[in-house]
């Protein structure tokens, strides 16, 4: 059917839309940050010539508005220009569908030969076929003439789309569902346009339907939260969920799969994830850092939840294989704030479970991680403000019986907590989280500040005390302000340097072990004392702690405790203490509780003794009640 009419139906809205859309792409692609990946240069590209081709079709239309003899060659070039890049923008598509699914080698020749060379074809004819009335022509009347329905460009871009269309279905399987349908839903928008102009007989949308493949492409696939590989999203996309789900009911599966390669989890992401339309009316998948993945849903397609994970964790059985993993249930809660704690409620979950089973997070376990975090809040808190008089922090402290004069003259010093609503707070507790987070030497330095002002006032009030221990940890001797930090306290209370000793932990590492004898070396020299506590819990190299200038060697209750079992433990212990004796290092035992341990740690060449025969921890405060008041 020749027309001479349709053209002349033309609106200009279409196009500069679509300009503009290439504009914002672009602009996007410049500003925001896209997965590098290679089949991104092919978008940029087809971005660019797809602007072209509506800045070809804009000025085409008008020099049909001004219909004449002198125009009639411009019209056949802006023409071919405009068609031949939408062809251009097609065969975009095609390509990039095709390195999508990674179309095998052997089929390549002849994707190759019937898309490069039907677009050779195709732009060809585009260009001369007016030339020859083929298509569109200008006949010797200036008459406009053109057969829409068997127009050279759209059998091109029914060529093109039956030939994405084949590669769709045939390897839809690498395709996740939810992507998938997302896919055809855009086509079937783009391919509608084009069918309902071809209905009225118009053009004016033509180039804009194009653009919406683009947008899609740019979005599901290179967009940075989203990993087409995988088919998951990323840890910043799950900040983005918490964010917008606040005061939602939603559940949420934590898998961690600690100890597997990069190239496991991604098909684990796809072989597993396949399967959630099964489970799901609607859900999302994150990949988190440390191998970790969550699914979050908010309704399951069988009423029955438990049912559905039950079944659900069959699959991820299934999927894991041999691999170790840990699976954490959860609801979502008013409590939590942001992705991050909820991550860390799933770790605290992960360290309390073993390998390869499944736990659902209850109300008790939630109540315990809340308390953790409030004690975390705290210490960041007590960080924070530096203040060495802070209230939280409590000094207990537990005397220690000198053998020799049979009087307590020294004693350890502890630290406590005293938090509101939590009460108490012991080291089991929150010295592990103040190592974590980088707290802990504050914590000491209130420990030492404390501990010395104490040493003032009981010496003041004349009672006698030869010294204190104070605990550190191996981590804070890497600062380089450590030592300084202990003498500024130390003088800044006006005590005698040798009123005060360090606790230190022996360690295998070659970096701790060089900064402990560093700090050694320098404090050592103004009086301070040093104590290796905990000898014998772990690690012991003996040629190491020869030469370590320690003082004092505190063997650990454990020590106490094998002593106490039959001959052999306790001569091999007291052959330890024996060595330590010879080296010139004083020794104290820990641990002591009744009279059977005191005598056996005695002939085990002990110097001090500390421990419940004597007693518990009390505030230091207390701890005048166990020294003595020399005669006036």
């Amino acid at each position: 059917m020749a027309d001479v009419l349709f053209d002349y139906k033309y609106v200009v809205h279409g196009d500069i839309i679509a300009i503009l859309l290439c504009i914002v792409v672009h602009f996007l692609l410049k500003s925001t940050y896209m997965a590098k990946k290679a089949n991104l240069g092919i978008f940029k590209v087809a971005n660019r010539v797809l602007g072209v081709a509506a800045g070809a079709s804009i000025v085409y239309h008008y020099m049909i508005f001004l219909l004449r003899p002198e125009n009639v060659i411009r019209i056949y070039i802006l023409r071919g220009l405009c068609y031949s890049a939408l062809i251009f923008v097609y065969i975009c598509f095609c390509v990039y569908t095709k390195n999508l699914v990674e179309l095998e080698k052997k089929y390549q020749m002849y994707f190759n030969i019937l898309v490069y060379g039907g677009g050779i074809v195709f732009a060809l004819v585009e260009f001369i076929g007016p030339f020859f009335q083929i298509g569109t022509y200008v006949d010797e009347n200036v008459v406009l003439h053109q057969n829409y329905y068997t127009d050279v460009f759209r059998m091109a871009y029914l060529f093109y789309s039956i030939i994405v269309a084949i590669l769709l279905i045939a390897f839809r399987k690498r395709f996740l569902p939810k992507m998938y349908r997302c896919i055809w839903s855009v086509i079937i928008v783009a391919v509608g346009i084009m069918v309902y102009q071809a209905f009225f007989l118009q053009t004016a949308y033509t180039v804009v339907s194009f653009t919406f493949p683009i947008i899609m492409v740019l979005f599901l696939f290179h967009y940075n939260s989203y990993d087409v590989k995988t088919g998951t999203l990323d840890n910043y996309a799950f900040e983005e969920y918490i964010s917008e789900n606040k005061g939602k009911v939603f559940s949420m599966i934590f898998l961690s799969l600690p100890y597997v390669e990069k190239e496991q989890m991604q098909q684990f992401s796809v072989d597993f994830l396949r399967r959630n339309d099964n489970f799901f009316e609607s859900s999302c998948c994150f990949r988190l850092p440390e191998n970790r993945m969550v699914l979050a849903y908010e309704r399951t397609k069988n009423k029955d939840e438990m049912q559905v994970l039950d079944k659900l964790y069959g699959e991820f059985k299934k999927a894991c294989g041999n691999m170790e993993y840990q699976i954490v249930l959860m609801e979502s809660n008013g409590m939590f704030l942001s992705a991050s704690e909820y991550i860390s409620y799933c770790k605290y979950t992960e360290v309390r479970m073993p390998m390869n089973a499944l736990r659902k997070c209850d109300a008790d376990s939630l109540s315990d991680f809340m308390k953790l975090k409030f004690i975390y809040l705290n210490l960041k808190s007590i960080h924070e403000k530096g203040n060495l008089e802070d209230g939280r922090v409590k000094v207990y402290c537990q005397p220690v019986l000198n053998i020799n004069t049979n009087t307590f003259t020294t004693a350890e010093a502890l630290m406590r907590l005293e938090l509101p609503e939590i009460g108490m707070v012991f080291p089991d507790q929150f010295i592990g989280i103040a190592e974590e987070f980088e707290f802990i030497h504050t914590l000491s330095k209130i420990i030492l500040n404390k501990t010395c002002q104490n040493i003032k006032q009981m010496e003041e009030a004349g009672y006698q005390i030869d010294r204190v221990s104070v605990n550190f940890s191996v981590q804070e001797l890497h600062l380089e302000s450590f030592c300084d930090d202990v003498i500024e306290i130390i003088k800044k209370n006006d005590v005698a340097y040798d009123k005060i000793a360090i606790e230190l932990t022996e360690t295998k590492n070659e970096k701790d072990f060089l900064s402990m004898k560093r700090v050694i070396d320098r404090l050592q020299v103004l009086g301070i004392k040093f104590y290796l506590d905990d000898f014998g819990t772990g690690y012991s190299n003996f040629e190491r702690l020869i030469g370590l200038p320690i003082d004092i060697i505190k063997f650990d209750r454990s020590l106490t405790i094998l002593a106490s079992k039959n001959d052999e433990s306790k001569f091999m212990v007291g052959s330890f203490s024996e060595i330590f004796k010879k080296a010139d290092y004083q020794i104290l035992f820990e641990g002591v509780e009744d009279e059977h341990d005191e005598t056996q740690c005695i002939n085990m060449n002990a110097q001090y003794l500390q421990g419940y025969k004597y007693s518990k921890p009390i505030p230091i405060e207390n701890l005048k009640t166990f020294l003595e008041k020399p005669a006036v």
